[in-house]
């Protein structure tokens, strides 16, 4: 049987993640207008969210068959649309992850883009003449549970106008909004995050089709890890059916860098997307001998 090596030569690594793109994807994107005070709460400031009164929150779970860094993979995302100065785009609050090779695309995004992603049991994505349906299964929970009827039209006419044009062969570009931190051990005190950098996820999708759906149900179970519960609905907006034939990064930049103080604290409003309540509280359950 051929081994390997934890030597690589350099010239090996010329196609190491170039290009970053994510082709064949399918599934839900899924729309709903949140609480202003949820929106206020759970995004990071600067940011805002894009509409103070009505804030539009958003969830996303799709198949990724043919990624250019690992194989297939199962992928589900929730955020809100915010803005930063006069910049518009999404923050991501967190993404789960499952399939066959889901830890590779968990640390591509979280070491080369920042982006808050863990792994699950379990994602399913389901579709069925017109019904279709997605879980997310996280920790024995069913943090995400939606059912839509696709075909027709949205919930709230609203979100034709917000979507005119989508469809097979239309080019999308838009700011997914992230941060990037730095983590500094001290042993005896406390881990500290001295710098924090607010970036520019800036990505083109190329829609294969989009199809208007109707939401029928959505039902999040409240999680101390993975609170997609928080982003409750107050009202449904709509929801798509819908593949990708190519999504790709075109570059990442920052828009602004904090230090000390501030960015310690920023790191409130990090801390859930990437990890686990574990690491900050004692008595996790344990196996074995005490």
């Amino acid at each position: 049987m051929k081994n390997g090596s934890f030597f690589t030569p350099r010239e090996h690594m010329q196609s190491f993640f170039n290009p970053a793109d994510m082709k064949g994807a399918e599934g839900l994107y899924v729309y709903w207008e949140t609480d202003p005070i949820v929106a206020r709460r759970v995004l990071p400031p600067p940011l805002e969210p894009y509409s103070l009164e009505h804030p539009l929150a958003y969830a996303s779970v799709y198949i990724v068959r043919e990624p250019g860094f690992s194989p297939w993979y199962m992928e589900s995302c929730i955020g809100l649309y915010c803005r930063y100065r006069d910049i518009v785009g999404v923050y991501s609050l967190n993404f789960q992850l499952s399939g066959l090779n889901a830890q590779t695309a968990m640390f591509t995004g979280r070491e080369h883009s920042g982006l808050p992603k863990k792994m699950c049991e379990r994602i399913t994505v389901e579709r069925n003449d017109s019904f279709a349906r997605a879980v997310v299964e996280a920790k024995g929970l069913r943090i995400f549970d939606v059912e839509l009827e696709v075909g027709g039209s949205y919930n709230d006419p609203a979100l034709a106008e917000l979507f005119k044009g989508k469809g097979p062969g239309y080019q999308e570009r838009g700011p997914l909004l992230t941060f990037q931190y730095d983590a500094a051990i001290q042993p005896g005190t406390r881990t500290t995050f001295p710098k924090m950098r607010l970036i520019n996820y800036d990505s083109v999708t190329d829609w294969r089709s989009w199809e208007p759906a109707r939401i029928n149900a959505i039902e999040m179970a409240p999680s101390l890890d993975d609170p997609w519960a928080e982003v409750s609905v107050v009202r449904p907006l709509g929801a798509a059916y819908g593949s990708v034939q190519s999504n790709r990064v075109l570059g990442l930049s920052t828009l602004a860098e904090f230090e000390g103080e501030e960015a310690d604290n920023l790191f409130s409003w990090l801390m859930t997307g990437f990890w686990d309540r574990s690491t900050i509280r004692p008595g996790a359950q344990r196996y074995g001998q005490f």
